[in-house]
């Protein structure tokens, strides 16, 4: 739906005529429709021009007349865009050219126009390159035509340059002096090597050379330069996502830049913004959800502006800054709200005076004469199918990460009488959905379960009784039997979404409600293969950092399900969530935590080590050992107990806990195999770790079920994401299940529900308190009954032999691309590439095939021989 600015004033006012209240079901329904996989509702507002994968900053040029936007996802491009029209002038790709690696060519974050001349020659234009430690230089003609002539200022590391121990600068913020002569970059990596410190690198523009470095706080993000006042070339802001600080660096001496103080501003500072006459510094907060504004003359800060309402629930994240032209008002992105704040500078305390509705996830904004241009990371599309190949001719794919197009929003800046409406549509699209809450039942247990990478047509789409398409199901009843009759007995939920895109931002909607702006900037750029490493599940580049006693950058502002737990004063239990991939040594090689050991304070006491954590080799189920089938390459046992798999290992504790009658209120439990391994060679094919993983399912529902704590337990089973997968409604659209004799029997629910959704439903049946915005907003699922009326025992189905036992032989379609592919973490392989293989493993070496772009790997395109 798009909607002239006038049209959605008009769409405001009948909402506030007939209140949300009066709203009828096929108004409903399209609500539904606009309603975004997090819960967030769309409006659109303005016009839409598409600028490639997770656009994150925008930069104004010195004449006013063009807008730089630069991108850190999957299809990378410099853009330039008319700044009184908002149309697209030119681009310049980031993407690499056939044939090279995806880490031959990228963008990340930092952009800053050379101070303009007044001569007819071309503006200049740098654009930070991230992980290649290299800044692009671009030049820009009168007409906004943007030209790459290959040309790069080179920031290069100081570390070993030995495979273990390098570690690129990753260069993001940028900003330049005075005469642009010096240019300064804030060099985001921070790890163990560098003692989780930053640096700030000088650089001469003229020669390419390195002229000064500072150590500075970790990850540092943004930076800005005074230019202007009595401090002109001699300051430099930057903040640190790390430590919440913004550090104030003197570079009068551009070979010795020295910090002269750390401003405690909030959590994660990630933008800056200086006013014209640099008197004040604007640092956004996006974990704090606050703005801090500095005075530049003495480094102090005169105003803390919260942007948190009375429930003081994070959620917001402010992502980016602009000013008025008469700096009476401050424009905020809302990364997690999907809006502008709009606040107002003029009175003696600023205030937020109202909202602007964006589109999904904005990450900048710019204010130029009467326009607003909003930058909008994922777009403005609330639904993206991917049953199809989509883009130019098909050219992006079917690839979750692929498909989402960044748009650049370009809408009139508002009268304060259409600032109020636009406020109140905001307000509307984020209220809490009139809904019943969960009643009153006997269940007093909750086994949370978590899967790996299914969309709901892979799985489910073959039950009738849904909203499936058979021609995208792969994994169906033959194959997942106890799926498909925990679906029909208990509830099918057919409208049910990830909030998250692919594993490092799932497991963090899945356990926290919400993913911090660190991790869902740092997915996108890390799963298109151009750097970083996976540091999303509890530690920060290969290290135990809450174990360390330092800060994990990508934790999410309200802590994790197990935090709420513990303050609840509830027992929980641990399997198989954060915890640590192999052993962990300092770069001296003393030990610090070891293997499959819980990674966070809060689950150090409460994991089952003998669990294992995410490993392909060993299985879910008793299957294998049931039909005497098991792989050559299986890992037979694991801990202390020599358990034979994952469910052996859970039961072997639950019937402790029958025994003994204390089974904890909250069980969190990971069973993973449903991933696959492709068709690597003498591994079970996608179809038997898929059956496996049913059956492991299976066996606990039928374990619980003959138990005495049937009657007073839920089971919630997600995926932690949909990314491995086809569905025609929507690539986040994945298959959730509730079991429990409190769920109706038979029933079918076609309302939206989300990841956050099940985590509410948890929150509610344990008296939880909501970690965040989305979770307590998230609708309730409305499935359950007072009493356990559907209380019969549950059977586990045992999948066919010839299903559970086929092995994955030399001459499979895929088998040496899936040998060459990384199988030891969540989502390491090229997902795309991966996604095609198991296709053709399950339909045949014949079924049209998606159109792969952006891989992990060099290769985009393979034949049957690989």
């Amino acid at each position: 739906m798009h909607l002239k600015p006038l049209q959605v004033l008009a769409v405001i006012g009948a909402f506030c005529l007939f209140g949300a209240g009066a709203l009828a079901d096929h108004q409903r329904s399209s609500l539904d429709a606009s309603t975004l996989p997090t819960g967030r509702r769309l409006i659109s507002y303005g016009s839409h021009t598409p600028v490639g994968s997770f656009p994150c900053n925008m930069s104004l040029s010195p004449d006013g007349k063009w807008i730089a936007v630069t991108d850190s996802g999957f299809r990378e491009y410099i853009s330039i865009l008319n700044a009184q029209t908002g149309q697209l002038v030119s681009r310049v790709s980031f993407n690499p050219a056939r044939g090279k690696s995806e880490d031959s060519a990228g963008l990340y974050y930092g952009l800053a126009w050379a101070p303009s001349s007044n001569s007819p020659k071309d503006e200049k234009l740098y654009a930070s390159c991230g992980a290649l430690d290299k800044v692009a230089i671009l030049s820009v003609d009168a007409s906004g035509h943007a030209s790459d002539n290959g040309k790069f200022l080179i920031n290069p590391s100081a570390l070993p340059a030995f495979a273990l121990f390098a570690r690129p600068n990753f260069a993001a913020g940028i900003a330049l002096n005075r005469n642009g002569s010096l240019l300064y970059i804030a060099n985001n990596e921070s790890s163990q090597y560098t003692d989780f410190k930053g640096s700030l690198t000088v650089l001469d523009t003229a020669s390419g050379k390195t002229i000064g470095k500072v150590v500075t706080p970790g990850f540092p993000y943004a930076a800005a330069a005074l230019t202007t006042g009595p401090n002109a070339d001699k300051k430099v802001y930057v903040t640190s996502e790390l430590d919440g600080v913004v550090s104030v660096i003197d570079v009068h001496d551009p070979a010795h830049p020295v910090i002269l103080r750390n401003i405690h501003t909030g959590d994660h500072p990630i933008a800056l913004l200086l006013n014209q006459d640099q008197s004040r510094l604007y640092a956004a907060n996006a974990s704090s959800d606050s703005v801090s504004i500095v005075d530049t003359l003495n480094d102090q800060i005169v105003q803390n502006l919260s942007l948190r309402g009375k429930n003081g629930l994070p959620g917001m994240t402010p992502t980016g800054l602009a000013l008025s032209h008469d700096e009476k008002r401050l424009y905020i992105t809302l990364g997690d709200l999907d809006a502008v704040a709009v606040v107002n500078l003029g009175g003696e305390k600023p205030y937020v005076e109202g909202m602007i509705p964006a589109g999904w996830y904005p990450t900048a904004v710019i204010a130029a004469g009467d326009h607003l241009f909003i930058a909008n990371a994922k777009g403005n599309q609330t639904r993206n199918p991917n049953g199809d190949a989509l883009g130019p001719g098909g050219s992006w794919g079917r690839y979750i990460q692929n498909i989402l197009e960044g748009t650049v929003q370009e809408a009139p800046v508002p009268n304060d009488q259409e600032l109020k409406k636009l406020t109140q549509i905001v307000s509307y699209s984020d209220r809490v959905r009139v809904q019943s809450p969960v009643p009153h039942t006997t269940i007093k247990h909750v086994i949370y379960i978590i899967k790996e990478n299914r969309t709901y047509d892979q799985v489910l789409g073959d039950m009738p009784q849904g909203n499936g398409d058979p021609s995208l199901c792969m994994f169906g009843k033959t194959i997942t039997p106890n799926l498909h009759a925990m679906a029909a007995r208990f509830v099918l939920l057919d409208n049910f979404y990830c909030s998250a895109e692919v594993s490092p931002d799932g497991w963090n909607w899945s356990t926290g409600g919400m993913a911090n702006e660190y991790v869902e900037r740092n997915v996108p750029y890390n799963y298109s293969g151009r750097g970083r490493s996976y540091d999303f599940e509890g530690a920060t580049n290969d290290a135990p950092v809450r174990r360390m006693g330092l800060p994990d950058v990508a934790e999410p502002p309200g802590g994790y399900l197990w935090d709420a737990a513990a303050k609840a004063g509830i027992t929980y239990r641990n399997y198989g969530f954060f915890v640590s991939f192999g052993v962990s040594r300092t770069p001296q090689g003393k030990l610090i935590l070891g293997d499959n050991r819980a990674l966070v304070p809060n689950l150090t006491n409460h994991t089952d080590d003998s669990f294992r954590q995410f490993d392909l080799r060993y299985a879910d189920s008793d299957a294998y050992r049931i039909d005497h089938c098991a792989a050559s390459t299986q890992m037979l046992t694991f801990g202390i107990h020599k358990s034979p798999d994952r469910f052996q290992e859970w039961k072997r504790e639950f019937d402790q806990y029958v025994k003994d009658g204390n089974l904890p209120a909250l069980e969190m439990v990971r069973m993973m195999r449903d991933h696959t391994s492709g068709t690597r060679p003498g591994i079970p094919t996608p179809t038997a770790m898929v059956a496996d993983n049913d059956y492991s399912i299976g066996q606990l529902v039928d374990a619980v079920s003959h138990s005495p704590y049937w009657k007073s337990t839920l089971i919630c089973i997600v995926e932690d994401d949909a990314q491995n997968g086809y569905d025609h409604v929507d690539c986040h659209r994945s298959p959730a299940y509730l079991i429990s004799p409190c769920i109706k029997a038979n029933s079918v629910d076609h309302h939206f529900y989300n990841t956050d959704s099940m985590l509410h439903t948890i929150e509610e049946i344990l008296n939880l308190k909501p970690m965040c915005l989305y979770d307590a907003m998230a609708p309730v699922i409305q499935d359950f009954t007072p009493l356990p009326d559907n209380s019969s025992v549950y059977v586990s189905i045992l999948p066919v032999k010839s299903v559970v036992a086929q092995i994955n032989e030399r001459t499979a379609y895929g088998a040496r691309r899936s040998m060459k592919m990384d199988f030891a973490r969540a989502d390491m392989a090229p997902a795309d590439e991966l996604n095609a293989i198991i296709w053709r493993s399950v339909k045949g070496a014949d079924a049209p095939l998606p159109l792969v772009r952006h891989t992990l790997h060099a290769a985009a395109f393979f034949s049957d021989a690989d």
